[in-house]
């Protein structure tokens, strides 16, 4: 057996007595079992006892006499089913041999259909004859009057136009001989032109990386005046004797065993299965993720205990915005939170839009954590002596999508791999529109000429994303997107996967179980439409026989690709729980975003599961987060 470490952050209880730590049971007793032994004289009993005689009694015989009346009543006016049905009888008709017959005889032929009559014409010498006179010349043919006209602010107007419906009949000039001119036309030289082969020819070189500095102009803000007051009260002199210093509080252990401690297991230890003894308190802040390879466990109390805060800013002069209610949520087929608040009236001023049509973004901060977000739309509610403002948007990443994204037409026209696809999707004639990509699967390269999108920036970055079984998530603040991996290892290979959260039965206020039964897939054909490959994904250790419907894209060009997107395909298969946790944000885990490996301890049975589903609820003082997570059986 390998040498295992227990560490105890606290000296015994009382110093120098035995403390004995059993690891094993050798008292024959099962544990948790309790023998009492007493030994004595009983004196004084008294009782009564009560008996009681019951005879059972039987009977034959033969009663005579019996008379009685039967009534019987008919009523009329009752429902009766249909007693009699009309039947009509038919047969075949006969067959009649003869149908409509027309006479007609022969027509007489008419020799003469048309007769004209001519005689030839006298010859006219002139044809047509035209009379004019000098027409009275204009002075002024058109007189149009302007005056200065006032600039216009804002961007020009953008008229937009189809094809004119051709006119079967133009205009007819009439004319008569013209007067030849004495000097000879002039001459026009041309001669064949070189044909050009390609339409557009755009030279490129590897660009210099560009160092961009944030920039901000401010001017003297208005002073806030803020009174701190302090309670007090006159001091007195210390009475006689020795005073004891006062201790600091100390921060609350995660276990404290009482002592002696007896730690019995009744199974013996197993190599397959994780042995972590946590006699010390493994306190996190609220990052946002944990560090990998590590897990957060949350210990089993009896009361959970948070403080709770969250605030409003606007960026744009770090105004606050109070707000009577929040909520914002996160899947895993979304790529940026969706949120809405409830504000009062005075704060409309900081949330409507700007003149150009931007919208106005807030900051967030929850239990010290910050997010950027957007409002796109706000309504409004009046009552007497109440009023309040609905508002509602997406997060940061909400530029990337119409309406504040054009449409554009994405391709390679040479050999990229997706990353950089991703990161030329985020440029505008190659220059960057300030976004970058936190790319998260494995790489691979794809030739030129193969892929075409039509779209916003996040909708071609999603397509790249989804061709290799990816999904998109916003960064809480900055201008990034992460790009991950919707499985990161096949459900049948999460035992090999540290989790990152450990969440007790004790933390959750509610749940809810549901239960889903899926296609057994365990084979997958992925290929490319073009230029690609043809993967035929199995899963392991199994035959194979179970074939999943073709998968098709232009992206999948390289076997990494094609083997990333059978694994998300055959990993969404079998039986599954999907889990709904309601659960406070605490200081260890903060909000657990989707993406996260959780361990969930169900009534005894624990759970592995990921996070599909994030929903932050708050209203003051109550903040709270539900997860869906995806378990497999």
């Amino acid at each position: 057996m390998a040498a295992t470490d227990l560490l105890f952050s606290q000296l015994p209880n009382p110093p120098g007595g035995p403390v004995e730590i059993v690891f094993g049971d050798d008292s024959g007793v099962p544990a948790g079992a309790v023998e009492l032994l007493a030994s004595g004289t009983v004196t004084g009993l008294r009782g009564s006892i009560v008996a009681r005689v019951a005879t059972r009694l039987g009977a034959a015989g033969t009663i005579t006499g019996l008379r009685g009346s039967v009534v019987a009543t008919y009523d009329v006016n009752v429902e009766r089913p249909v007693a009699a049905t009309t039947r009509n009888g038919w047969q075949n008709t006969q067959r009649l041999r003869t149908s409509q017959q027309q006479r007609f005889e022969q027509a007489r032929p008419t020799y003469a259909a048309v007769q004209a009559v001519w005689q030839n014409a006298t010859h006219l010498g002139a044809v047509h004859q035209a009379r004019w006179q000098q027409a009275r010349q204009l002075a002024a043919i058109v007189h149009q009057a302007l005056q200065q006209a006032q600039r216009v602010a804002s961007a020009p107007t953008l008229q937009r136009f189809e094809d004119a419906q051709r006119l079967r009949v133009t205009t007819q000039q009439r004319l008569q001989q013209a007067r030849p001119l004495a000097t000879a036309p002039t001459a026009q030289r041309f001669e064949d032109a070189t044909r050009l082969r390609h339409l557009l020819r755009s030279s490129f070189e590897d660009a210099t990386r560009r160092q961009a500095a944030a920039r901000s102009s401010f001017g003297h803000g208005t002073p806030l005046s803020r009174v701190i007051a302090a309670h007090y009260e006159q001091a007195r002199k210390p009475g006689p004797g020795v005073s004891r210093p006062v201790q600091p509080p100390q921060p609350e252990p995660c276990y404290l065993p009482t002592l002696p401690a007896h730690l019995v297991f009744e199974d013996m230890a197993d190599s397959s299965l994780p042995t972590h003894l946590v006699f010390v308190c493994e306190r996190h802040g609220p990052g946002p993720d944990p560090e990998p390879g590590e897990s957060i466990v949350v210990p089993i109390r009896r009361v959970y205990v948070t403080v709770n805060s969250l605030t409003l800013v606007r960026v744009d002069g770090a105004v606050p915005i109070p707000a009577y209610s929040f909520g914002m949520s996160l899947d895993v087929d979304s790529w940026t939170w969706q949120w809405q608040a409830t504000l009062h009236a005075d704060a409309l001023p900081l949330i409507t839009p700007s003149a150009n049509g931007d919208p106005v973004e807030v900051l967030a901060t929850i239990n010290g954590v910050p997010y950027r977000l957007c409002c796109e739309g706000y309504t409004r509610q009046r009552q007497f002596a109440n009023t309040r403002i609905s508002v509602k948007g997406r997060g940061r990443a909400a530029l990337l999508d119409a309406p504040y994204a054009p449409t554009l037409n994405h391709g390679n026209a040479t050999a990229r791999t997706a990353q950089q696809l991703m990161a030329d999707v985020l440029t505008i004639n190659g220059v960057g529109i300030g976004w970058g990509v936190d790319f998260g699967l494995t790489d691979w390269l794809v030739p030129g000429n193969v892929w075409a999108h039509q779209g916003p920036y996040i909708s071609a970055i999603l397509d790249i994303a989804g061709a290799a079984g990816g999904y998109v998530q916003p960064h809480d603040t900055a201008a990034t997107l992460r790009v991950l991996p919707r499985y990161p290892a096949a459900p049948w290979a999460w035992s090999t996967l540290t989790p990152n959260f450990e969440l007790p039965a004790a933390v959750v206020s509610v749940e809810g179980t549901d239960w889903q039964q899926k296609a057994a897939y365990n084979r997958v054909y992925v290929a490319g439409t073009s230029a690609g490959v043809l993967g035929d994904v199995v899963r392991a250790g199994t035959a194979g026989e179970v074939l999943a419907p073709m998968v098709t894209h232009p992206l999948i060009t390289h076997a990494d690709a094609a083997r990333q997107r059978g694994i998300a395909e055959l990993s969404n298969t079998g039986r599954q729980a999907h889990l709904s946790l309601r659960l406070p944000v605490l200081q260890e885990t903060g909000v657990i975003k989707p993406g996260a490996l959780v361990r969930y301890v169900d009534a005894g049975t624990p759970r592995l599961g990921l996070v599909r589903g994030t929903q932050v609820e708050w209203s003051a003082p109550t903040l709270r987060q539900v997860l869906a997570v995806e378990t497999h059986v």
